[in-house]
């Protein structure tokens, strides 16, 4: 199917939603897409055996270390309630999974590993930093009530067996008052790292999106605001940003504060520069569909000239999905967006299922590598992956 005749089927599948109910639940099926997308494998990565939730996964596929033999290797972890953060290695592109160390905040006295780590490989030498150390990003928090948190960054240079706390992003107050979600990018052209992330401190936002820089990994520069809605009690949050093959930054974030908590998106040739930052943005919508909550964006060349964008999220504010949620892909820079079933089908029933999905892109051979934390038994969770390669038809 060419792009012209989807969407086209796109603005009927639209209509149709709007008058039987159950056009709801209709996807466009993997074979009719524009590019081949096939599911190569979903493997497990973590099973729990308790009702402890395990959630936000993170996962990254080696490609920046010294020694070539080590590209290629798979790590991922994830928030684990009441714990450190855990970190598990794949060395047979994800045939099996073992649990390699746990990292643990050592830099701030007395505050707990608690949440949203993200993990980020250094695509070149940054400071005292070299190309290929491994960098947990993580919000950490102070006592049971949760009165101060940090942004807080962990650094491995053996492959991710052993991780140090170096610097604090930012620190802030506790819940309604800190710093959260933690997301990281490197800018090519100016050799900064940017760290996104949410920010509920100012006392004339209930919350906003906000990014520092720095040049050595130690320093960062001043607070700056990317979404600041005028409204006072919006809140945009869980931030992910993409670089796309037009040389545009994709920005996704969720709006607490609306009605389901619906996606938005924001596009910027630079990532210090999000022009007005009281817009809110546009909504992302495909065949009538939205999501809501905790989105994550990746964008590879691999699908057709400009490539394949894609979003996911917890929920649908519209719209209905058989697999929990669904997943959206754009096949022209996010101007429109289709949408497929998930690759790792869970319960929206279960209470933090389907919670901060996130994926990877591999620059090697274009891979695309997406984890979930769907239910396992009556009460508990894992962490799977599906790895999904997307190709011209």
């Amino acid at each position: 199917m060419n792009l012209f005749i989807l969407k086209i089927l796109l603005v009927l599948m639209t209509a149709l939603r709007a008058v039987f109910p159950f056009a709801a639940y209709m996807n466009i099926g993997y074979d009719c897409l524009p590019v081949s997308f096939n599911i190569e494998k979903v493997s497990d990565i973590y099973v729990s055996d308790t009702s402890d939730v395990c959630e936000y996964p993170t996962i990254l596929r080696l490609e920046h270390q010294k020694n070539s033999e080590d590209n290629g290797r798979l790590l991922a972890s994830f928030e684990k309630w009441n714990d450190t953060y855990p970190v598990y290695e794949s060395c047979d592109d994800a045939q099996s999974w073992h649990f390699i160390s746990s990292v643990k905040d050592e830099l701030n006295p007395n505050y707990l590993n608690e949440w949203m780590p993200f993990l980020y490989e250094l695509p070149a030498d940054i400071g005292d930093f070299e190309k290929g150390t491994i960098i947990l990003a993580a919000t950490s928090i102070y006592g049971s009530g949760v009165t101060d948190s940090t942004i807080t960054l962990y650094s491995s240079d053996d492959l991710g067996r052993n991780f140090s706390a170096f610097c604090n992003v930012d620190k802030a107050g506790g819940i309604e008052w800190g710093v959260w979600e933690p997301y990281l990018i490197y800018e090519e052209e100016t050799g900064r790292l940017f760290c996104f992330y949410s920010d509920d401190s100012d006392p004339h936002h209930s919350q906003k999106l906000v990014y520092k820089y720095t040049t050595d990994m130690i320093h960062w520069s001043k607070k700056k605001e990317c979404v600041a809605c005028k409204d006072v009690y919006l809140r945009p949050g869980m931030v992910s940003v993409v670089k796309m093959g037009s040389g545009e930054y994709f920005m996704v974030y969720e709006m607490v504060g609306l009605d389901g908590q619906p996606i938005y998106c924001k596009k910027s040739r630079s990532l210090d520069d999000w022009g007005d930052v009281s817009d809110y943005g546009r909504k992302v919508s495909a065949a009538g569909k939205t999501l809501g909550s905790s989105p994550y964006a990746v964008w590879t060349p691999s699908g057709g000239e400009f490539g394949t964008l894609i979003v996911t999220a917890h929920h649908h504010v519209e719209g209905k999905s058989k697999t929990g949620t669904d997943m959206f892909l754009s096949f022209d820079y996010g101007k429109t967006f289709v949408p497929v079933d998930n690759p790792i089908p869970y319960s929206s029933d279960v209470d933090r299922c389907g919670y901060s999905p996130s994926l990877f892109v591999s620059s090697d051979d274009g891979a695309v590598y997406y984890v979930n934390n769907p239910s396992h038994d009556s009460g508990s969770y894992k962490i799977t992956m599906a790895e999904i390669v997307i190709s011209d038809k």
